[in-house]
C-alpha cells in the first residue's frame, strides 16, 4: 500500500528549517535507519516513529511522534525534512508493511516504510527539555538528514559543499519549552527523565 509520494519542492525546502531507549545529546549522528513506522495519532494527526541506530552504539534509539499530517490530511512542515531523507535515498515512493519489532516484554507489530528499511545516512538531532506535573521530561528531535557523506539533498543534487551539517554541528542547541523554563524559573530542582508518556501509550519502546 502506498503511504506517500516524493515531493522534491519539500526535500530542497528542508535546508530552510533552519530558524526507551536513552535521549541522544544535541549532536549530528552517523547513523541507521532500523524502522521508520507510521503511527496515527487520536487527533487523527499522522506520524513517523523512527528507530535508528547510532554507529558505534549497542543498541538502537527511538525518536517518537515526528508529526508530518494533520487530521485533515494537510502536511506538516516536518514532511519536508522526510522528503529530504527520500531524495537522498533516491526513493519516490514510501510503501507500508507490516513489521514485527522488539519491545519491551516482547514484540509489536508496526506498519512500517518498507524503503527507509535499513537506510545509511548521517541526522542532527536536538535535544528538548519540558516540564508536566512536576518533572522534567526529556525527548530528541530530528532536525534534518544527510548523506553518508554529510551532504543535504538540496546541495547533493545541487553539487555544491557540505555546509549545513556544519551548522547543525556548530549551532544546534538544546530546547527548552516554555513550560520546562517557567519550572526552572520557580527555583524547582531538575529531576531529568525519558519521556515516556508516547511510548507507554503507544504499547512500549522499540529495542
Amino acid at each position: 500500500m502506498g503511504f506517500y509520494n516524493f515531493n522534491e519542492e519539500g526535500a530542497l525546502a528542508a535546508d530552510s528549517a533552519q530558524s526507551g531507549s536513552k535521549v541522544l545529546d544535541t549532536g549530528v549522528y552517523k547513523v541507521t535507519v532500523v524502522t521508520a513506522s507510521k503511527v496515527i495519532a487520536s487527533t487523527g494527526a499522522t506520524g513517523i516513529d523512527w528507530s535508528i541506530h547510532v554507529e558505534g552504539s549497542k543498541y538502537p534509539n527511538m525518536v517518537y511522534g515526528m508529526w508530518v499530517f494533520k487530521s485533515n490530511g494537510d502536511r506538516i512542515f516536518n514532511m519536508d525534512i522526510v522528503d529530504s531523507l527520500m531524495g537522498i535515498v533516491g526513493v519516490k515512493t514510501l510503501t507500508e508493511f507490516d513489521k514485527m519489532i522488539d519491545v519491551k516484554g516482547g514484540t509489536k507489530q508496526v506498519t512500517a516504510l518498507k524503503e527507509l528499511d535499513g537506510v545509511k545516512c548521517q541526522v542532527a538531532i536536538q535535544k528538548e527539555f519540558d516540564a508536566y506535573n512536576g518533572k522534567v521530561t526529556e525527548k530528541n528531535i530530528i532536525k534534518a538528514f544527510f548523506t553518508p557523506d554529510g551532504k543535504t539533498y538540496a546541495e547533493s543534487v545541487g553539487n555544491k559543499p557540505a555546509k549545513q551539517i556544519e551548522y547543525y554541528r556548530n549551532k544546534l542547541k538544546d530546547n527548552e519549552t516554555t513550560a520546562y523554563k517557567q519550572f526552572k524559573a520557580e527555583g524547582n530542582t531538575q529531576v531529568n527523565e525519558v519521556d515516556t508518556s508516547y511510548e507507554e501509550a503507544n504499547g512500549g519502546s522499540i529495542l
